[in-house]
């Protein structure tokens, strides 16, 4: 079977940009648990909250998961703290309650996904261009970047 990507060398951030996002792009308040991991391209995969219980897959494709260091290690932070509380106090924690606040800007991009028994279920992913959210500091930090309009 032949590649039909082209090398990541070869793509313009132009060129990524219009294949990420090319319903336009959206503002969304979102809420990160720490629960996240990367896709064999090197995507980040962040599971995330919004309107306070909807579950969405958090996606930093591209370029932009190159800049999500400080946002893994504040939610890698936030977990070590929780779960250091919950120690001293001899509770149990729930990862899913443990939510990072996110203000973001991208896309949703429909995730087909395949049951046991060959049934096909739509999921939402939403694809991140630019967010921001408040540090260990108490400063807001921004990260990412808009696509050309």
């Amino acid at each position: 079977m032949q590649e039909r990507r082209a090398p990541a060398s070869e793509i313009s951030p132009a060129r990524e940009d219009a294949g990420l996002f090319k319903k336009g792009v959206t503002h969304l308040d979102l809420e990160l648990v720490p629960h996240k991991t990367r896709t064999s391209r090197g995507d980040l995969v962040v599971k995330g909250f919004f309107q306070q219980n909807t579950q969405v897959d958090v996606i930093f494709a591209g370029r932009r998961a190159m800049e999500t260091a400080p946002l893994e290690l504040c939610l890698e932070r936030l977990f070590s703290n929780v779960v250091r509380v919950a120690m001293r106090n001899q509770t149990q924690t729930n990862i899913d309650s443990i939510r990072l606040p996110v203000n973001a800007e991208g896309t949703w991009r429909p995730h087909f996904l395949r049951d046991l028994s060959g049934w096909e279920t739509r999921n939402y992913q939403f694809l991140v261009a630019q967010w921001s959210f408040t540090d260990e500091r108490g400063s807001v930090v921004e990260f990412g970047e808009l696509p050309p309009a």
